[in-house]
């Protein structure tokens, strides 16, 4: 299987010293390293599509998105579409945008089918320097928790409150406390919601973590840890956790 690949206009090499020259001037960021990386993101979605966005204005080298929606109406208001996506894959869609939308060398190729899906079909999964779930269900994050362990890939899963004003951005590192030991409510939560509210601001806070969170994977950006919540309305308090492997966890307890 394939995927439909789309690349970015970059400009011109002698250039990109001058175009980089903000976001290299952060500690730890490295072009080079950025160019070599391959990400896949699972979700083209309200945080999938910010998240994306971020990666190859920032010069990802290749970027694979898995997700077998289609656009609808009420997408337009926090994603990256346009009114003449609607009916069409979000996966091909956000590919085509993105390479319109980058400015070093990106390579980003469309997959319209579901997480689920693209292992049933033996999709190489396992080539990836990290994964990004972006998706708005537990069962696919449990899942694509569940390979990343046994493949030792880095993970970042995201999600958002059904109200709208709380987030979270988790890191999955091989070794290191899985999803399963940070968020173990989430373990035996089967729903796939539907309908959910949603709104852009909530989304942008947590795609901005959830971006932060690859640059520390891939490079040597700092960050003290691996479990970030955050309200937006100040009812809960924001927390940064550095949390431990569980010996009891019931997706990793065997390797603790």
């Amino acid at each position: 299987m394939v995927g439909k690949a789309f690349r970015t206009k970059a400009i011109a090499k002698e250039k990109w010293d001058k175009l980089n020259l903000s976001q290299g001037k952060i500690t730890g960021f490295d072009l080079a390293v950025y160019q070599k990386a391959q990400v896949l993101l699972i979700g083209a979605g309200a945080i999938g599509s910010h998240v994306a966005l971020a990666l190859v204005r920032k010069g990802i080298g290749c970027l694979d998105i898995l997700d077998d929606d289609q656009v609808e109406l009420p997408n337009l208001t926090r994603q990256l579409f346009s009114v003449k996506n609607i009916g069409k894959n979000k996966a091909v869609c956000l590919a085509k945008i993105l390479s319109k939308q980058g400015f070093f060398q990106s390579t980003i190729r469309s997959y319209p089918y579901r997480w689920q899906e693209a292992r049933e079909m033996r999709l190489d999964l396992t080539r990836y320097s990290a994964i990004i779930c972006a998706v708005d269900n537990n069962p696919t994050r449990l899942s694509a928790a569940k390979f990343c362990l046994a493949h030792k890939i880095p993970l970042v899963l995201n999600g958002v409150s059904r109200d709208g004003v709380q987030m979270y951005c988790a890191v999955q590192k091989p070794g290191q406390a899985c999803f399963g030991c940070l968020l173990p409510q989430a373990i035996n939560n089967d729903q796939y919601p539907c309908n959910l509210p949603g709104i852009i601001d909530v989304i942008q806070v947590v795609s901005g973590f959830t971006v932060y969170a690859l640059d520390t994977i891939l490079m040597p950006r700092h960050r003290e840890w691996n479990l970030r919540m955050v309200s937006l309305d100040g009812s809960i308090p924001d927390s940064a956790l550095s949390m431990a492997k569980k010996a009891n966890c019931p997706l990793c307890g065997r390797e603790a």
